[in-house]
């Protein structure tokens, strides 16, 4: 296709585009009040998970029935295939460092009550304590790669590319978790890890967008920067949506065949393309030209 054929007017429309990142926004903060906050796995608040393979199908209703019986009726049950099942014990259910009793009482249980296979497919125990030096280090490793993303761009372009590249990141992640927090998904490391690949890829769509501009800026001084940028993301689109549709195919195929821990991963992945993809072209180009019109010695 010519590109010169592919030419949307981006910057003039930016206000549509802001309008849907806010109301994207806006959707996750009203899912997360009403879900009551995220959903963090064991990893985060401590606790035993364990996979069950049961000898025959079953219902959910009929295990919460044997975990009530129990004591452990407020245990998470997951379905993950038709005779399949994961089973989340919080810790504080028992007031031990470790949930192990609580294990191997759910496990006599089940198997008595319903029969299971002894080979669990997840076991995991995670102290209460653990939890919190967890979040502490993830907080600390996204400002880490936040602050050096920003010194890496403002060295390389300017303060002002950095900036916006730094919002550009927060609104992809608070998609992301926000479509976590509508959905209820469980919160855990692997979904740490998705999202600072998501920071990692989203910044990549965004430099590329960035380095036409910069270079379009100092070659064409007779046209106004709204249309060098809205040319350099044209120029830019279709190496965005091919990267995007390719990066995007393995990730689908790992949410269909994946493994549990996978398919979360594979979530926050495909949710974060498709932001990182949708900020890079609609968001953070027109937050620049927004940026140049705000401050009088960009405007000319």
């Amino acid at each position: 296709m010519d590109r010169k054929r592919l030419h949307f007017n981006f910057i003039g429309r930016s206000k549509i585009w802001f309008t849907i990142s806010a109301l994207v926004i806006l959707a996750g903060v009203i899912g997360y009040f009403i879900q009551g906050g995220f959903n963090f796995g064991i990893d985060f608040l401590g606790g035993t998970l364990v996979e069950i393979e049961f000898d025959q199908d079953t219902e959910s209703s009929v295990i919460r029935e044997v975990l009530e019986a129990e004591g452990y009726g407020s245990s998470i049950i997951q379905q993950t295939a038709s005779n399949k099942y994961i089973v989340r014990i919080k810790a504080e259910e028992i007031g031990k460092p470790t949930n192990a009793k609580g294990k191997d009482d759910i496990l006599d249980a089940l198997d008595e009550k319903i029969g299971i296979n002894h080979e669990l497919l997840q076991d995991r125990t995670v102290a209460p304590g653990f939890g919190s030096l967890l979040i502490r280090n993830a907080l600390v490793a996204m400002a880490i790669s936040l602050a050096g993303i920003l010194i890496y761009v403002w060295i390389r372009f300017e303060f002002r590319f950095g900036a916006i590249a730094i919002v550009t990141l927060a609104h992809d992640v608070l998609i992301t978790l926000g479509v976590y927090a509508i959905m209820s998904r469980e919160i855990n490391t692997s979904t740490i890890a998705a999202i600072l690949t998501i920071i990692g890829y989203s910044l990549n769509d965004t430099i590329v967008v960035f380095d036409r501009i910069r270079e379009n800026t100092h070659q064409s001084r007779s046209m106004s920067y709204s249309e060098v940028v809205n040319n350099s993301i044209n120029m830019t689109l279709t190496r965005s949506i091919n990267t995007s549709i390719t990066t995007l195919l393995p990730v689908i195929i790992l949410l269909i065949l994946g493994t549990t821990a996978l398919k979360d991963f594979a979530l926050a992945l495909a949710i974060g393309i498709i932001s990182g993809t949708y900020s890079s072209i609609f968001f953070a180009s027109p937050m620049l030209v927004a940026w140049n019109n705000r401050f009088s010695k960009y405007k000319k």
